[in-house]
Formats: C-alpha cells, structure tokens, sequence
C-alpha cells in the first residue's frame, strides 16, 4: 500500500510488517539446526529416573516469560550442559511461532557479528557498526545466550554495558543465560541483572544433560 506521500509501506492487517521485523532480527540469530527444534515440549526435565525440581522451575520461568515478555528480564545461571540454551532457543521458537521478533543470539556470536560490521565499515562500507549495535540494542525481545564465554576484554565489557544498559533503561524484553556467577561481571552489569523490579533470577543447578541416560536425552 501507499502512504501519503505516495511511497510504498506495509499494509498494517496482513502481518507484513511484522515478518519483515521478525526476519531482520533473525538474520543475527545463533538459532539454528538442532535449535530450531527445541520446544518446552521436548525439554527433558527428568535425571536417573526421577523428575528433577530445578529444571522444572526452569522449564516454567521460561514459559511465563515467553508468555509475557514486556518489560521483563529473566536471567538464568548454571553450569554448561544442563539445558540453558535449549530454553533458550524454545522461548525463541515460541515467539517467533507466535509472530513476535525475538533475536536468539550467543555473546560470542554477537561480538563475532559487531566485529564483521567494524570490517564491513572500514572496507566496503556496506552497514555500520553503529546500525547493527542499534539492532542488538532495539530487537523486541533479546535472548543472550552464552554470557561470559566470550574471552573477557575491555571491549567486550564495553559492549556488554553499552546493550545491557540501554535494555535496562527502557525495560526491553531479555533472556540472559550464563555460565558464571553473576558478581563476576562488571558491577553495573551485574546490577542490573539482579533488580528485583525488572529482572527473576533463575539458579539452574541440574546435572551435565550430556551425563544422563540416552533415554532421557
């Protein structure tokens, strides 16, 4: 359709707009192969036979928050192997199914990408480092995967401030996964992680997955 000036926009009623959205933020994404997969549905929460409590309350703080995102940050903690990312990518999965624009995407793969727009910059100018930093910053609903696995550096804790902060400030939708204690981060940082007004603090303290039973894999 036309705007008033006679240049073409997205008509409002069938959803073009929206999967223009959903496809610009998904172009980041670290979503793919098995992770296009994972659900709630398939999120095991069962070890040795037995139903384990703490991936349950993780599977259910995932699934209220992919219910209700706004204005909401919900940060998980654990050892590597225990199913953080599969939630990760299941909230994702829902959104998406669910015609919202959520970015899945690990810190290392978001430093990786900001790196490539520094390049893109200096040698062809095809988009700016600002641009794709602004797309991290904005996107809908974020789910940083992979906290601290990045290989810490002055500009990676810049960088990691610089999106947290502006996420913070304007109550954005994020899911933040990470390996390490959370006071192991840029005090700032880890501040605002753990306000208690915006942000629920998840401690996922199940076993290895890659340990269990192939059963129950």
């Amino acid at each position: 359709m036309l705007d008033a000036e006679g240049n073409l926009k997205p008509c409002p009623q069938c959803g073009v707009a929206q999967k223009w959205k959903i496809k610009a933020v998904d172009a980041y994404s670290s979503r793919m192969g098995a992770a296009v997969k994972q659900t709630f549905f398939n999120f095991k929460t069962t070890f040795q036979g037995k139903e384990d409590e703490t991936l349950t309350d993780c599977l259910e703080a995932a699934e209220e928050f992919s219910s209700h995102p706004d204005a909401r940050w919900l940060v998980m903690v654990g050892e590597r192997g225990n199913g953080k990312s599969h939630l990760c990518a299941a909230v994702a999965n829902h959104l998406i199914a669910a015609g919202t624009a959520a970015l899945f995407i690990t810190m290392p793969d978001l430093l990786a990408a900001l790196r490539q727009a520094m390049d893109l910059q200096a040698n062809t100018e095809q988009e700016s480092y600002t641009g794709r930093m602004q797309t991290f910053k904005t996107a809908p609903v974020l789910i940083l995967d992979d906290l601290g696995a990045e290989g810490r550096s002055d500009w990676s804790d810049s960088v990691l401030f610089e999106l947290l902060d502006f996420r913070y400030r304007n109550r954005l939708p994020t899911m933040i996964v990470t390996n390490c204690a959370l006071d192991a981060f840029d005090p700032r940082v880890a501040s605002r992680m753990q306000d208690t007004a915006l942000s629920t603090v998840v401690e996922n303290s199940a076993p290895d997955f890659r340990k269990r039973p192939l059963s129950e894999r």
